[in-house]
C-alpha cells in the first residue's frame, strides 16, 4: 500500500534461469529443450530450440543491434540489486515492499519470446509451456497471494492450448498470457480458437494479450527494421487489432463472460479506437457483422481492461473520455523500457480523482484476476 491505495502492478515479468526449461520438461522431451547457446546471426547468448534462437536476430524488428543492446544494459542497471541474486522472488518482494505494491501479475520473459516462433514440433512447444508454467508456479510459491503468475498456452494447437488452460489453472494460474499475433495465420479471434475461449471462460480467468519480440509469428513491427521502430509500432498495434478483432467477429458476443486484459501496449490510445470503431457502427451497424447485438463500447466496458504505466500525460483525458471502471497499472518490471521504480509515484501524482486512482491501481485488476 501506498499514500493509502492497495496496489496490483498489472504487468512484471520473470526473468527465467538458464536451466528452467531443461529441468522442469517432461523426461521425454529432455534433449530437445531450449537450452542457453549462442545464435548463429549474432553470437548473442540467448535461448536456442529446434537449433534456432527464441527471437530474430537481424533483418526486420531485430533483436541483436549492438546500439540496442547497450541500451539495454545501461537501462538494466537499476534492477542490480536484483540481477544480483538471479531475480529471486525474495529480490522481487524486497522491491515490492520498498513501492508499497501488493500485487504482481507475473509474465514471461523469454518464455513470451518463444511464443513468437513456430515450431515445428508442436508437442514440443505444448512441453516447453508445461516446464515453464510449473516453474512459474514454483516462483510464486514463496508469497502465493503477491505473486500471481499467467500461464503460457502453445497456441500453434488450439487443443492443447485447452488442456494446458485446464491445468494450468488447477496449478493456480490467475491469467493466461496470450500474443496477440497471427499464429500460422490464425488470429486470435480465428474461429479455430473459439472451443478455447468458451473453456477459458468457463474456468473465469482472463487472457492476457501481450506482444514481444518475435522469430516467425506476424508482428506489427516487422514493418520496421530496427528494434526500437519495431517495438513502437508492435505492442500497441497488436493490442488495438486483438481488441477490434475480438469485438467485431463475435468472440465476446459468444463468450460474453470472457475477460481481455491488454497490457504493455499503454492506454492513452483507447479514446481514439473506440471512436474509430464508434464511428463504423454509426454508418454500417452490424453490416458484415449481423452476429453483434450491441455497440462496440458496450463490449468495451463490459470485457476489456487496458493497463497505463502511470507517465503518460493522456491518462487524464483518457478517463474523462472513457471513466475509469477499465484501466490497469503496470511498471514491466523488471524489463529495461518499464517505469519501475518511478511509475507508481508518476501514477499518484496524476491529475485524476483519487476515486480513480483507487480503480486503476486495485479494484479494476481485483475484478480482472479475481483477486
Amino acid at each position: 500500500m501506498r499514500n493509502g491505495f492497495k496496489i496490483v502492478d498489472t504487468d512484471t515479468h520473470l526473468m527465467e534461469p538458464d536451466y528452467v526449461f531443461e529441468k522442469y520438461i517432461d523426461e521425454g522431451y529432455k534433449l530437445q529443450a531450449p537450452k542457453m547457446g549462442k545464435a548463429p546471426e549474432s553470437g548473442r547468448r540467448t535461448f536456442l530450440v529446434e537449433g534456432e534462437p527464441f527471437t530474430r536476430e537481424k533483418g526486420k524488428y531485430p533483436m541483436a543491434a549492438p546500439a540496442f543492446l547497450e541500451s539495454v544494459r545501461k537501462a538494466m542497471k537499476r534492477f542490480e540489486r536484483a540481477a544480483k541474486t538471479g531475480f529471486s522472488a525474495e529480490s522481487r518482494i524486497q522491491d515490492m515492499d520498498e513501492q508499497g505494491v501488493d500485487v504482481q501479475i507475473i509474465y514471461p520473459t523469454a518464455a513470451g519470446q518463444m511464443m513468437g516462433r513456430e515450431f515445428r514440433d508442436p508437442k514440443l512447444l505444448a512441453a516447453c509451456c508445461r516446464a515453464y508454467n510449473d516453474w512459474s508456479a514454483d516462483f510464486c510459491s514463496r508469497d502465493p497471494k503477491r505473486l500471481r503468475w499467467a500461464a503460457i498456452l502453445p497456441m500453434q494447437d488450439p487443443d492443447l492450448s485447452v488442456e494446458e488452460a485446464h491445468r494450468s489453472a488447477k496449478n493456480g494460474a490467475v491469467s493466461f498470457y496470450v500474443r496477440p499475433n497471427p499464429v500460422r495465420g490464425r488470429t486470435i479471434f480465428h474461429q479455430d480458437y473459439l472451443p478455447l475461449w468458451g473453456e477459458v471462460e468457463k474456468l473465469g480467468l482472463p487472457i492476457s494479450t501481450h506482444d514481444s519480440a518475435s522469430a516467425s509469428v506476424e508482428s506489427f513491427g516487422d514493418r520496421m527494421d530496427t528494434h526500437v521502430s519495431g517495438h513502437i509500432l508492435s505492442h500497441p498495434f497488436e493490442a488495438m487489432a486483438a481488441m477490434a478483432g475480438l469485438i467485431w467477429y463475435g468472440v465476446l458476443e459468444k463468450y460474453p463472460k470472457l475477460r481481455v486484459v491488454q497490457v504493455e501496449a499503454d492506454a492513452g490510445w483507447v479514446p481514439y479506437w473506440l471512436q474509430r470503431m464508434e464511428q463504423h457502427w454509426n454508418y454500417s451497424g452490424n453490416a458484415e457483422h449481423e452476429y453483434l447485438k450491441r455497440r462496440p463500447t458496450e463490449y468495451f466496458k463490459s470485457n476489456f481492461f487496458v493497463a497505463f504505466r502511470g507517465d503518460e500525460p493522456t491518462m487524464k483525458a483518457a478517463v474523462e473520455l472513457v471513466g475509469d471502471d477499465n484501466f490497469l497499472w503496470d511498471t514491466d518490471y523488471p524489463h529495461p523500457d518499464g517505469t519501475f521504480p518511478w511509475g507508481i509515484g508518476a501514477m499518484i501524482d496524476q491529475k485524476i480523482p483519487d476515486a480513480s486512482k483507487r480503480k486503476i491501481l486495485w479494484d479494476n485488476a481485483a475484478r480482472a484476476f479475481n483477486l
